[in-house]
């Protein structure tokens, strides 16, 4: 991206040795993979402005392949959610490079890394939120209706388990961008909170008239809410560890 950047610091010289468009076909041709650009959606644009996004087009292509080395969905998605957005930050940052891009194709690279944060959610909280529903849990009898506490308590272990092993991991995972960073644990929260609160509110009355309750319901809402702040900082577990002890 720092080469194409300056590239287009020479565009008036280049745009008058650069006269044809890129050949898309050659490299990839036969392989079913290949990356795709149409150049009918780019119309007007000059044949330099063209070369500059067939190798952001190749450079995401490129990335997607290193993405699916990753053997967890949700940093695979993370993996491309970083890198499409450096993308369209350095398009961003250089007026001339902007303006050969185009608004039109910086909003399509824009949708890319949007797409793979909502990936990455999917990926990662369905599973999760899928322990705070509420089938399953009711029972009904010809002497009793009323909720099993038996598949309450399973349900809160469950749950328990999951946000503690995405937590541990998740806390080592950085995204660069301290703006992206809050903005997904801003949509993290947005589903997450309500979806504990609202599931602690209809239950936790029967976990508590029974044993042992502190087993099942380990974290407040605002346990939660301060875990959510650990997520994508880049800790290693052991500082993250001391970090969340102090």
């Amino acid at each position: 991206m720092n080469y194409i950047s300056l590239i287009s610091d020479y565009k008036q010289t280049l745009n008058e040795l650069i006269v044809s468009k890129p050949s898309t076909g050659s490299r990839y041709s036969g392989d079913p993979t290949t990356p795709d650009m149409e150049f009918a959606e780019l119309e007007g644009k000059t044949p330099l402005a063209l070369h500059l996004i067939w190798i952001i087009v190749i450079l995401q292509f490129n990335l997607d392949g290193k993405s699916k080395h990753y053997k967890d969905a949700s940093i695979a998605h993370l993996f491309m959610m970083n890198n499409v957005h450096y993308i369209v930050q350095k398009i961003k940052g250089s007026p001339e490079l902007r303006e050969m891009i185009g608004d039109d194709y910086l909003r399509k690279l824009t949708g890319k890394f949007r797409q793979a944060a909502t990936s990455y959610q999917r990926a990662t909280w369905v599973s999760v939120l899928y322990c705070l529903r509420d089938e399953g849990l009711h029972v009904s009898g010809s002497f009793s209706s009323g909720v099993s506490k038996s598949a309450l308590r399973e349900r809160f272990k469950s749950f328990n388990a999951m946000f503690e092993e995405v937590h541990r991991t998740q806390a080592t995972w950085l995204i660069p961008d301290s703006q992206l960073r809050e903005e997904l644990r801003i949509s993290i929260s947005e589903k997450l909170i309500p979806a504990y609160r609202s599931f602690l509110g209809r239950f936790r009355s029967h976990i508590e008239s029974g044993r042992h309750p502190e087993n099942y319901i380990k974290y407040s809402v605002e346990d939660l809410e301060t875990a959510v702040l650990d997520f994508f900082e880049g800790y290693s577990v052991s500082q993250h560890l001391r970090r969340r002890s102090q």
